[in-house]
C-alpha cells in the first residue's frame, strides 16, 4: 500500500504534516523559505507583537542547553516576539506566498503590554489580506508576556480565551486556531472556550515556565544576563508525555484539530502525536538542535510505518489511541502482573534488586549473580522493569 503525506489541516490542503513551530526557526523569511524547500508542509511565523505602540527587545543570552552526560535534552529560551514591524510581516507574509503558494504560511499573534481589541484586529486584518493561510493565537507563553498580563496569564481564564478568540475570528475568514499552555487545571474547559470563540483549530502545547540551572559560584541562575536571570521557557524532549496528555484531552474535549507542539523528535514522536488526536506537528528543538534537514527522516519514517500498519492517510490513524484512554477509577484492578527474570540477559547488577527493596516490596534478591522475583512478595508495580539497564526483566500475568 502507498501512503501519503498530504493532509487537510482545518481546510488547509498541505503537502505534509510537519510545521515549524513560532520559534527561532521562523525568526527570518529567508529561513522559512528554505525550510520549504527541504520539504516542510508549513510554518507559524515567529510571533508579531504590535509595532506602532510596542516593541519589547530580546536579551542576550537568551537560549540554554539543558544536558546531560554531555546530551542535549532540553531548551530553555526566555526570548519574546519579533521585533519586526506589521509593514515588515505583511511584506515577507506576501514573498513566502508567492514563492510557495503551496505551503501554510500561519501569522502568531499576541497581545503587547496591554490587552486592546482594536491591536489584534489590525494585526489579524493587515495579516490576512498579506495571504497568511491561518492565525496562532500565543495564549500559552510561560515567560515575559505572560509577566504583564498575556500569554499563559490569558489561557488559563476561559473567559478571555474566548474573549481574544472571538476578536480574531469575527475579523478573517481564515482559521484561527489558539495555542494553548499546559499549566491550567482544566486544559479541556480551556479548548472549550476556544471553541465557542470560533477556533476551527488548536495548537498544543507551549513551553514550560522553568529555571535552567544555578552557577553556585555567582549564585545566579543561567542564563545571566549581566549578573540577573529570570524564568524561562523549558521546550524539548521532557515536554513529550505532557503534551502527548494535553493533546489527547483537548482532541477527546472538543473534537477540532489539533496541531501537536512539545518534544518531536523523530517520525516515532510524530506517530504517537497522531495517535491522540493530532493532524499536524509543529517542531522546534528538534531543528534548534539538528537544523532543517531533521524533516527529512520524519517524513521516510512516517510513511514507511503507516505502510507497514496498512495506513493510507494520516486520518486513518488520527486519534486510534484515544478508545484506550479511560478514567482511572474505569482501570481494572483485577488485572495483575509480576516481574519475570531472564537470566540470560541478566548481569547481576543488583539496580533491580536495589530499586525493590527501597521502594516498597523487597521482592527481587540476587543469587549467583542473577536476579530473581518472588511471585508472592511482588506487587506488579513494573518499576524494576523500567530500571534494569540490560532489559532483562519483562511483567508477565500472575
Amino acid at each position: 500500500m502507498s501512503a501519503t503525506l498530504r493532509t487537510n489541516f482545518a481546510g488547509i490542503e498541505m503537502d505534509s504534516p510537519f510545521i515549524l513551530a513560532s520559534a527561532p526557526p521562523t525568526t527570518n523569511f529567508d529561513q522559512i523559505a528554505r525550510a520549504f524547500e527541504a520539504g516542510w508542509g508549513g510554518a507559524v511565523l515567529k510571533t508579531a507583537q504590535y509595532s506602532p505602540r510596542f516593541i519589547k527587545r530580546n536579551v542576550n543570552p537568551r537560549i540554554r542547553a539543558v544536558k546531560r552526560n554531555g546530551k542535549i535534552e532540553a531548551f530553555t529560551n526566555f526570548e519574546i516576539g519579533s521585533p519586526k514591524t506589521i509593514e515588515e510581516f505583511v511584506k515577507g507574509i506576501r514573498w513566502l506566498k508567492e514563492r510557495f503558494p503551496e505551503k501554510a504560511v500561519i501569522s502568531s499573534l499576541i497581545h503587547s503590554d496591554e490587552l486592546h481589541e482594536s491591536e489584534w484586529k489590525e494585526l489579524t486584518k493587515a495579516f490576512d489580506q498579506a495571504g497568511a493561510d491561518a492565525f496562532e493565537l500565543n495564549l500559552s507563553c510561560s515567560h515575559g508576556q505572560a509577566e504583564s498580563g498575556g500569554g499563559a496569564a490569558i489561557g488559563a481564564n476561559d473567559v478571555m480565551i474566548e474573549k481574544v478568540v472571538g476578536w480574531v475570528t469575527s475579523t478573517t475568514l481564515k482559521p484561527v486556531m489558539p495555542k494553548l499552555t499546559a499549566l491550567t487545571a482544566d486544559l479541556p474547559s480551556k479548548g472549550l472556550a476556544a471553541k465557542r470563540g470560533g477556533a476551527r483549530a488548536l495548537t498544543a502545547i507551549n513551553t514550560i515556565s522553568s529555571l535552567p540551572g544555578i552557577d553556585l559560584e555567582t549564585m545566579v541562575p543561567f542564563n545571566s544576563v549581566d549578573g540577573k536571570s529570570a524564568f524561562q521557557g523549558l521546550s524539548g524532549r521532557p515536554l513529550k508525555p505532557i503534551a502527548l496528555r494535553s493533546v489527547a484531552q483537548l482532541s477527546m474535549a472538543t473534537g477540532l484539530p489539533i496541531s501537536a507542539t512539545g518534544g518531536i523528535y523523530d517520525w516515532h514522536d510524530c506517530a504517537e502525536f497522531i495517535a491522540v488526536g493530532a493532524s499536524t506537528l509543529q517542531v522546534c528543538s528538534a531543528v534548534m538542535e539538528s537544523g532543517y534537514g531533521v524533516v527529512k527522516n520524519m517524513s521516510k519514517g512516517l510513511v514507511e510505518f503507516m505502510e507497514k500498519s496498512g495506513y493510507e492517510t494520516i486520518s486513518d490513524f488520527c486519534g486510534k489511541a484515544l478508545e484506550n484512554i479511560v478514567k482511572h477509577n474505569q482501570l481494572n484492578r483485577a488485572y495483575k502482573m509480576c516481574a519475570c527474570v531472564d537470566t540470560e540477559k541478566c548481569i547481576g547488577c543488583g539496580k533491580c534488586k536495589i530499586s525493590c527493596a527501597d521502594n516498597g516490596y523487597s521482592a527481587i534478591d540476587i543469587a549467583d549473580k542473577k536476579a530473581f522475583c518472588s511471585k508472592e512478595k511482588c506487587d506488579g508495580c513494573g518499576l524494576c522493569s523500567q530500571i534494569c539497564p540490560v532489559g532483562a526483566i519483562r511483567m508477565v500475568r500472575k
